[in-house]
Formats: C-alpha cells, structure tokens, sequence
C-alpha cells in the first residue's frame, strides 16, 4: 500500500501527516521518454490504467490511517506526475477528493504536487472554493532556480519563468505554494550544489510559502544511478542540509523549511561517514517538523572536518575517488 503516516510540520505546527500517492498513470513527461535524470517514480505506476471510482476508493481507503488520530493533520497527496493533469485525475475526480476532505474537521492542511505549465487559474480556485478555510498548498517542482542547471543535470522541461508564472496563479486563486529545491543535480560539486540551493530560494522566495530542500537519493534505472555507479557521482553529505536549512530559516524566518532526507544513512541516500548519519537525519527532521533551530545546533562529529575541506576545496564527484 502505497499511503502512510508520519510526524510532521502541519500548517507550521508539529503534527501528522497522511502521505497518499495515487495509482495514476504518471508524469506524462515520461510517457514520451523525457522524465527527469533523477526520478524513478512513474515507473512504478500500474501497467493497466485505474479507473477513476477505484482511485478515489483507494483514497478513501487510505484516510482510514487518520481516523480517531487527534491534533493537527496534513492530508500530501501524490500522483508521480501532476495533480492536475486531467490525463491522471480528471477533474470530477478532483472535486470528490476534496469534498471529502472538507468534511474531515481534524484534516488542517492539504497538498497536491504539479508541474508548472499545467497549474490553471480555475482549477485552483475550485478546490479553494470547496475546502473553504483549510491551508491549501500547491507543490511545483522547480528543482533549481538556474535554468542551465534544470536542463542539463534534470532534464525538468520548467524555466524559472515558468514556476513564476504559476506560482502567481497558485496565489491568485487563494492558495499556497510549496516550492521543491533539489540539492546536489549531478555534474555539480558539493560547494556548488549549496550554492544553487541558497541562489534558488533567494529568487524564489517571493514566489513561496513552503520550500522542501529534497535530497538526491539514487532511484533504479535512471542517469543519476548509472553515474553513481561509475564512482562520478556521490549523493549529499548530511552536513550540507544542515548548513542549507540553517541558513535558509536565519535568512527568511518567516517561510517554512522542510527536508526529509530519504535514505539517509544509505549508500544510496544521503550520509556523512556512516556512524552520524542517523542522528544528523534526525536533527534535520526534527528541525522541520518544529521550525527550531536548536535541533541543528550543537551537532558534531569527527567527519564535519572532513566535510568542510571537500566544500572549501569545491571538489567534483569523480575526484573524491582518487583523493
């Protein structure tokens, strides 16, 4: 089953958050064979299409994981693709979704995820409209606010333009925009991928309410995986999300900082030298569910040295191999 729970910053309060990921068909960028470097997600979508009554049943299915359950809750709904594609989730199917959670008094916060270019003016305000008061966001994929960047180490299809245009939209309609960063696209160094994080929230933050630093993790079968495997490629010290969100909650307070750092501690996942790597991962998740920044104080461990001289040095990937 692909829905769970888990601690979470709700609305800016610690709380619960229920993660769906629908069944849909996926990202219809990579049913033309043009996804993302990094994402391996619509290939677990169904091989024979859902209809639209079972997707909403299996939602259904999954809000019973917050039945009972008390204080603030997020209802982040996923489709490994766009929530306003009409491809995936037609737009009845839309407003069922939501109609239910409307009903739900102890749902506080609910989010959909879309690429930029199918974010419309209408389809937002809709859902608006139906769930009345409850904090609304809109997730956008910008990955990075360099647009030589998005195209050669994502392959995203977005301009930073782009995720402007929607995020006035998302705003317009009476919605909230989370933006989703990606930290360390490849053929770019540790320094440089800390660089392009702290640049992408400067120019993106009078566009965001929410940013969601999301930390590369190697996905089967995609160009990321097959670089990683090559020894040109090393996912993110943990070091480095510390700095990222430190810097990004003292310089723009009032915005929310979010980063789970999936796979920490994994060859695969992000991680520092192997013997922190599950405390750091808890700092940073700590750090986002409160917003405190004393979670990321204080922490420290003989490999923070080692780090600090990769990033002062800005060493690529494929050098570390013979350093």
């Amino acid at each position: 089953m692909t829905f769970w729970t888990s601690e979470d910053n709700v609305a800016g309060k610690k709380g619960i958050a229920l993660y769906v990921i629908l069944p849909t068909i996926g990202c219809y960028r990579y049913r033309i064979g043009e996804a993302c470097y990094m994402c391996s997600y619509p290939a677990e979508a169904p091989k024979v299409p859902w209809s639209q009554e079972e997707l909403v049943k299996y939602f259904k299915k999954a809000l019973k994981k917050i039945e009972g359950k008390n204080g603030p809750i997020a209802v982040r709904i996923f489709t490994s693709g766009s929530f306003f594609d009409n491809g995936e989730l037609k737009r009845d199917t839309r407003r069922q979704i939501f109609s239910i959670l409307a009903e739900m008094d102890n749902v506080e916060e609910i989010v959909v995820e879309s690429r930029s270019e199918l974010v419309r003016y209408d389809t937002v305000r809709e859902l608006v409209e139906i769930i009345g008061g409850k904090y609304f966001e809109v997730a956008i994929g910008l990955e990075t606010a360099n647009d030589d960047i998005a195209d050669v180490s994502i392959n995203k299809g977005n301009t930073f333009e782009e995720f402007v245009r929607a995020s006035e939209i998302i705003r317009e309609a009476g919605a909230n925009v989370k933006t989703y960063l990606l930290f360390k696209p490849i053929f770019l160094s540790e320094r440089d991928a800390i660089e392009d994080v702290k640049e992408s929230i400067k120019k993106a933050a009078p566009y965001t309410d929410t940013f969601s630093i999301n930390v590369t993790n190697i996905q089967r079968g995609t160009t990321y995986e097959r670089l990683w495997e090559k020894g040109e490629y090393r996912t993110p010290w943990l070091w480095s999300v510390v700095e990222i969100l430190k810097w990004a909650k003292e310089n723009f307070p009032e915005k929310r900082i979010l980063s789970d750092p999936v796979g920490a501690g994994s060859k695969r996942g992000p991680h520092n030298c192997g013997k922190c790597d599950k405390a750091v991962a808890k700092a940073i998740r700590e750090f986002s569910n409160t917003q405190n920044l004393k979670f990321l104080e204080n922490i420290e461990h003989d490999c923070l040295r080692e780090w600090e001289y990769i990033v002062s040095k800005g060493f690529l990937d494929w050098q570390l191999q013979t350093w």
